[in-house]
């Protein structure tokens, strides 16, 4: 057993110091900071320790050994039998000390979770004082991804902080704006797919409302596009009551064949399985010329990037350009904006869905970047 002190130029220098001459039991007794040297006394006496009730360096590891891992693992129980933490919690039958160890640990690993948030690791020799406020190392901590940051590294090298940022995000919204977008309502047939709750329906209105203004067709027909034609389509009706517009329900086994009428613009609202929509859509791309069809998928702005990986993957085989709804109820995160480019989206719409009338954009290169400015 033995005591030891060691000086160093800083913690980390002074508790590798330890290690190699203690071994990775060492307790550390005093750590005391003398002439910008650190002095730190540490011991592998246990009896020391125990006396002095001074906590292990391995506490961490300890933590977690002593309420994470049960070295006796009882069988699995059925699924019926297992329940919710907060039933666990609010259990009579758990004593008073384990609720609060329980409680203890959550808010330990709350508080663990919160300070790696952002975390970064480096080799020894790139920390500096000036590392926390580089470019880079503050958008990953804002949420970009470091795949996204190196791919576009080029578009801030070289600048000062506040021009490399923007510098960033204009490259990140050329990246992710649809070429020629502008064109979108002079489309005659124009397909709307997405999840429930994306916003379809309200999108197709204020695309009609567009369409007519445009009067390229006249005024457009609004069709429910459904599994069969007796599912109730009251939403699209009520919005093309509102805008004296015509609105058809259709079943997905007879639409093919009403988009045939040349002389008329249609809005889809499509609201099948994605696989059947898929199918659908892939038909009427063989069955009309490419400028007669556009295809707009709905991502809601209150989407994680989980859902927005998934839901670009069920209709990635369209490639669908993409409609940003709800961006007046919640704004995109720099995670969500990272999804966005790892799904290879092209953006066409920027749309609320508080107002019917207006409240709809074109997406250009620079009213993305103006929202990315703002939002992230």
């Amino acid at each position: 057993m033995a005591t030891i002190t060691v000086t160093a130029k800083d913690t980390s220098s002074a508790m590798e110091d330890v290690f190699e001459q203690l071994g990775e039991d060492a307790y550390i007794i005093k750590t005391t900071k003398k002439n910008g040297n650190v002095l730190m006394r540490a011991t592998n006496d246990s009896s020391i320790t125990k006396e002095k009730h001074r906590p292990s360096v391995r506490a961490f590891s300890k933590i977690f050994d002593s309420k994470l891992i049960d070295t006796n693992p009882s069988p699995k129980k059925a699924f019926a039998e297992i329940v919710s933490t907060q039933d666990a919690l609010s259990s009579k039958n758990i004593l008073a000390v384990s609720k609060d160890d329980f409680e203890s640990l959550k808010t330990e690993i709350s508080s663990l979770k919160s300070m790696m948030t952002g975390l970064m690791l480096t080799k020894r020799d790139g920390l500096s004082v000036e590392l926390g406020h580089s470019l880079p190392v503050q958008l990953m901590q804002a949420g970009f991804s470091p795949e996204l940051i190196d791919a576009f590294s080029n578009s801030f090298a070289e600048q000062d902080q506040e021009r490399g940022r923007c510098s960033f995000l204009r490259s990140l919204s050329r990246k992710l704006i649809a070429p020629f977008t502008e064109n979108i309502y002079d489309s005659r047939i124009i397909s709307i797919v997405g999840s429930s709750g994306s916003g379809k329906t309200t999108l197709a209105a204020k695309i009609a409302t567009c369409c007519a203004d445009a009067a390229k067709f006249g005024k457009p027909v609004l069709v429910s596009v459904t599994q069969t034609a007796s599912q109730p389509a009251d939403d699209l009706k009520a919005f093309g009551r509102l805008l004296n517009m015509p609105v058809k329900q259709a079943g997905i086994g007879s639409v093919l064949s009403l988009l045939k009428q040349k002389d008329k613009q249609f809005i889809l609202d499509i609201s099948t399985e994605a696989t059947k929509t898929v199918e659908l859509l892939r038909q009427a791309n063989e069955l009309f010329v490419p400028r007669e069809l556009t295809i707009i998928q709905t991502l809601a702005g209150n989407y994680n990037s989980q859902m927005i990986t998934h839901q670009s993957s069920l209709y990635d085989s369209l490639e669908p350009v993409i409609a940003l709804t709800k961006l007046d109820e919640c704004e995109l995160s720099p995670v969500e904006l990272s999804a966005l480019i790892s799904s290879r989206a092209q953006i066409a719409l920027l749309t609320g869905t508080r107002s019917i009338v207006g409240a709809i954009a074109i997406a250009s290169e620079a009213i993305l970047s103006q929202y990315l400015k703002e939002n992230c």
